[in-house]
């Protein structure tokens, strides 16, 4: 089934650290558990974030998502850069669109997907200001229903870190059907490095990247460690992050 076909079923180095220190404030103010600890990160409700209300206990409501930068993340644009994109594109995780329409620019065929309908209206209106064409759809990343055989590359920006352990092995799973033999996995998320008891935000391990994406089918072609230099409450903040890329056997 193609990315089209689908949709309409269902419905680097460089790594922008607004998207990612604005994850650590929305990790800080739960008042929950740290993220480094077996339970996973807190679940947010993002459809309740994007209507502008509270997406969780103790969390405030804030009209615009601070990582609303209305323009593509760094990495994405490394990513494209480098040639590592191609094909049919998956951007999962969409959220407003704003990586979707720079690939879609790039002239990449691209579906993104997102859990909240709200922030794919915006998604939506951003596409046709920017007059391209791009397939968005409400979907779960870790189902991908409707998706088999149709994506030759996904783009995963600061998503998996926000899936609890089931999660990302679903999530590993569904991507790979989602996607063709060879296919290219492009993700940026959180490592385990930043030290226990600063402000909590979702921690990965090497050994859980290589186990959960190797047991789904996955090779890691390139995993690089990255110190990252961001802004938390109006001070800097250090943030230790992995960049990867990954191809489907």
């Amino acid at each position: 089934m193609s990315a089209t076909e689908a949709s309409r079923a269902a419905r680097t180095d460089l790594i922008d650290t607004s998207r990612i220190s604005t994850t650590v404030v929305s990790m800080t103010t739960t008042g929950r558990s740290s993220a480094h600890e077996p339970s996973g990160p807190p679940q947010l409700d993002y459809e309740a974030l994007y209507r502008g209300e509270s997406p969780g206990e103790g969390l405030a409501s804030m009209t615009t998502p601070p990582w609303d930068n209305q323009a593509p993340n760094d990495n994405v644009i490394a990513w494209q850069t480098r040639g590592w994109v191609h094909g049919d594109v998956l951007d999962v995780g969409c959220g407003l669109g704003d990586n979707s329409i720079y690939l879609a620019e790039n002239g990449h065929p691209v579906t993104g997907l997102d859990i909240s309908p709200t922030a794919l209206v915006t998604a939506e209106q951003r596409a046709s200001d920017a007059g391209v064409d791009v397939t968005f759809a409400v979907a779960d990343s870790t189902k991908l229903v409707c998706y088999t055989d149709a994506f030759a590359t996904v783009i995963d920006n600061g998503m998996f870190h926000c899936l609890d352990d089931d999660g990302r092995r679903n999530y590993a799973a569904a991507v790979h059907r989602a996607t063709r033999s060879g296919a290219t996995l492009l993700l940026s998320c959180f490592s385990d490095a930043n030290p226990a008891g600063e402000e909590p935000r979702p921690a990965v391990s090497e050994a859980t990247l290589r186990d959960i994406l190797g047991g789904a089918g996955w090779d890691i072609v390139s995993l690089e460690p990255a110190t990252l230099h961001g802004e938390l409450g109006g001070a800097p903040v250090e943030m230790a992050f992995w960049y990867m890329r990954a191809q489907r056997r």
